[in-house]
């Protein structure tokens, strides 16, 4: 059960810079937290800033290939799967693999794969069709499995996974609720999660945490790296974990 980062090479940094002169806001907290337009497409400020496909996620579905060692007979699911390119991207590297993603909010899974036909036509030989049109084919794909449903209670029967990649996701409910998404992981995932992934927002310092506190808009559970660890222990969680921090 070792600390890595999942996320290496992928241009998704574990430690994350923040520039702005003002804190974020309880008021930008509610709005963060309906997980809608604002959120994913609006001011980036206020969340994303437009979360499009552009091909990054593809390095992380190689990482977790990789050290997971995923093959077509393998049952994986992508906890707050987002927009599904870590779905899409898995079952593009490795056809026959199932892979679900769920997530709590309708908006990112009915926008799945934005910005998939734009990548495509830079990135694919002889691909020029409409942008949009990709876009959709695409979503079509995998649609039947992108799942809108809480991490605190997961539609899948015991043992039902090979691997579970979660990042940023149970951090981001009430620490009961956090507690409980990691129970699901353990129930739904082979060997308690022995061959899974959470990553959660944490600290190394107090001025860490004090940036945390200051600039987050969906974490919940404020715990830091031996915080995380004890949680692990309560909840049987046999698995590899990592952190975000703030800086």
């Amino acid at each position: 059960m070792p600390e890595f980062n999942l996320l290496e090479d992928a241009g998704l940094p574990q430690i994350k810079k923040r520039e702005r002169n003002s804190s974020i806001t309880d008021d930008d907290r509610k709005t963060a937290e309906r997980l809608d337009f604002s959120f994913y497409d609006g001011d980036r400020d206020k969340g994303y800033g437009g979360y499009f496909y552009d091909g990054r996620w593809r390095n992380v579905a190689q990482n977790a290939i990789d050290w997971y060692g995923l093959d077509d007979r393998s049952r994986v699911l992508i906890d707050r799967c987002h927009k599904g390119f870590l779905v899409h991207d898995l079952i593009e590297l490795i056809p026959g693999i199932t892979v679900y993603g769920i997530h709590p909010s309708s908006y990112a899974i009915n926008h799945a794969m934005e910005g998939f036909g734009s990548w495509a036509r830079k990135n694919i030989p002889r691909e020029n069709r409409d942008p949009r049109i990709i876009d959709l084919e695409t979503r079509d794909k995998i649609a039947p499995f992108l799942l809108e449903t809480s991490s605190a209670q997961m539609p899948f029967k015991d043992g039902f996974f090979d691997t579970v990649i979660s990042i940023e996701n149970a951090c981001a409910y009430h620490p009961d609720q956090c507690k409980k998404v990691i129970e699901e992981i353990v129930r739904v995932t082979k060997d308690e999660g022995e061959n899974s992934y959470i990553q959660n927002d944490s600290w190394r310092n107090p001025a860490e945490e004090k940036k945390l506190r200051q600039w987050t808009l969906l974490c919940k559970t404020f715990l830091d790296m031996p915080g995380w660890t004890e949680l692990f222990r309560q909840t049987n969680y046999q698995g590899d974990w990592g952190y975000t921090i703030i800086t």
